[in-house]
This record gives C-alpha cells, structure tokens and sequence, in this order.
C-alpha cells in the first residue's frame, strides 16, 4: 500500500464541516467519493483534524493508502478534475507510512478574519462581517490572557465526559490590522470544539468594550461551561496551515521522533536549533525517543553524518529500540543518506 499526503482548500459555506456524517454534506465524503472511484478501492482519509459546518480551509491536511500507483501530479489533476469547484487539492506528496495526518501535528494555526466595514460581498464566506468599531488594543491586551497552558473548560463546548482533560497551550496569537481589516492568527497544538471562535467571541466583547481585558483570566479560571457562551460566526474562521514534525523510527511500542515544545530540551541547545538541522540536514541530527502512545521519554537517538546512536534509559527501552533498525534504514534512505548506515543501541 502506498501513503498520499494532501493539502485541500475548501469554502466551507455549503458544508456541514469535513466530517462525513449520516445527516448533512461533508468536505470528506465529497473527496473520498473521487478518491475512490479513481482506485475502485474502498479508502478512508484521515485528516489533521475536524472543521465545523462553515468553517474554511487554506491548508487542511489528509492521508489515504491505496495499491493504486500514480505521480503525484497525476493525483492532483485526477481528483480535483472530480471535485466541486468550492475544494481544491493543492498539492499531493508521496510519504513514509510512518507519517499520520492527525498523530504527527506539532501545530495548526487558524486565522479568524473580521470585516468592521460595510458589508462586503466578496468576503462574506471567509470574514465575519461585523461593521461595528472594534478597539484593537484592548483586544490585543486580552489576547495575552489566552497564550500559554490554561484549562479552556470555559471556552470550548466540548464535553467533559468526551474530553475530560481540556488542557491546551496556545503558542502564539498575532493579530494584523488592515484598515477595516482583522486578522487573527492562533497558533497551538490542539484546539477544542468551537475553542478558536469561543475565543475570538470574547476579544471581540473587549474590543466592544464590553468586557475587560483582565476578565478573560477570570473566565479561564471558572473552568465553566455556561460563564461564556459567545460563538464567534464559522465563515470568519479559516484552518489556515498544519506543520508536522517527522518520525524517523515507529513500532508498536516507540518512535524516535522531533523534539516538541513540550518536551525537554538537551542542555545547551534550543528547540529552534534541533528543528533546522533536521529540516536543512545539518549534522548532528537529533530526535526523541519515546513511547508510542503516552510519549514517555524513553531516550534519544542522534545521526552524526556516518553514525546513528541510540541511547536507552533502560533495559526494557533497549529492546523497544532493537524493533526499530529496518525504519531507520528507510529514513536513511529517504533522506538522502546511506541505508547501511550502522546503528548502535547502548
């Protein structure tokens, strides 16, 4: 079987977001409608995650396997060729079955767009149209009560029972003004059900002057479902990109994978540093090596350029590591390196 990685544009205006469901129209079960007619296959995509009914898309991710063996340029032209003129497949690669569209996110970033001047028609599937006056700063300054590690109970609808841990980090929020124009890039993780435009609803009360800026702290700590019910309109929110970290090694049991924001990182380096050289191949080459499910540090592996090593915490680690040899090679391989590269586990 081979794996494709697809990047899709969608306007989600006339869908009832990307999941196929039993009521309503999906962007996945119109593209896995073609995908499946071209293999006469029965595949299944899997994205990088779900957008609500409304909601757009510059740069969903998905995968799908199939025995079907074509260029990539080839997928490209064959399902767009079949698709509403409202979705679009920007790109098609090739990729290791070590790569997941859902399990190897590092981050997404989704941009709420908001138009405070007269309505406009060529923007009102894509930015909320909200000609009221809106103070940016006070926005600005209620934003930085949103980034970091905070418990997002009061600002998500989704449920406790489903998800009983609500815990997220927002890396960054930057806002771009425009004229009449508003901007508003989040960038984390993971982000809950209705997390972004619940978030979005509350900058837009303090631009509104409705509500302090100190008062999102306020919110966030009564970790309450019912304290802050505002939902942002979908057609202002767009999952605008999707960035992935690479995994040179999987097993039932482990991966050696990139250093993440939540990880630890070696004494002496920054998370910057280890992310280029992987991504311009510049030696030392360094990945954690961890559980595959819960992400326990188990040890690191590092390419030198002639050597790969794999240093274990323990005994149990040790023969995690042995499983991931044949992997290794194909890293090797794929990224241009020797594929009999030797690699010792200590």
């Amino acid at each position: 079987m081979i794996r494709y990685k697809c990047t899709v544009s969608y306007v989600g205006r006339d869908y009832d977001g990307w999941q196929s469901q039993k009521l309503g129209i999906s962007v996945q079960e119109k593209i896995e409608a073609v995908i499946r007619s071209i293999t006469q296959e029965h595949n299944n995509i899997i994205a990088s995650g779900r957008t609500d009914a409304g909601v757009n898309a510059r740069a969903q991710v998905f995968q799908f396997d199939t025995e079907r063996d074509m260029s990539e340029r080839k997928w490209m032209g064959a399902i767009n060729g079949y698709l509403p003129k409202d979705i679009h497949i920007m790109k098609v690669e090739r990729v290791s079955r070590r790569f997941h569209a859902r399990y190897c996110v590092r981050k997404k970033t989704y941009v709420y767009r908001i138009n405070t001047g007269p309505y406009d028609v060529f923007t009102k599937d894509t930015a909320c149209q909200c000609p009221i006056p809106l103070d940016t700063d006070r926005m600005i300054e209620a934003s930085k009560y949103l980034i970091g590690t905070h418990d997002f109970t009061s600002l998500n609808s989704s449920s406790l029972k489903e998800y009983p841990d609500q815990v997220r980090t927002i890396e960054s929020i930057d806002f771009d003004i425009q004229g009449d124009q508003i901007a508003i890039a989040f960038t984390g993780k993971g982000f809950l059900r209705y997390m972004v435009r619940m978030m979005t609803a509350q900058l837009i009360e303090a631009g509104r002057h409705r509500i302090e800026p100190a008062d999102i702290e306020t919110i966030l700590q009564a970790r309450s479902k019912t304290i802050a019910r505002r939902n942002a309109p979908a057609n202002g929110l767009t999952l605008e990109h999707v960035d992935y970290f690479d995994i040179a090694a999987l097993s039932p049991d482990g991966m050696l994978r990139e250093y993440l924001l939540s990880d630890v990182i070696p004494e002496g380096l920054t998370l910057k540093e280890l992310e280029e050289n992987i991504r311009e191949k510049k030696m030392p080459m360094r990945y954690l090596f961890t559980t595959r499910h819960s992400q326990e540090p188990l040890g690191y592996f590092i390419y030198d350029g002639s050597e790969g090593k794999i240093f274990c915490r323990d005994e149990e680690a040790r023969m995690i590591a042995e499983n991931f040899r044949e992997d290794l090679s194909d890293w090797f391989d794929e990224n241009g390196f020797d594929r009999n590269t030797p690699v010792s586990i200590r």
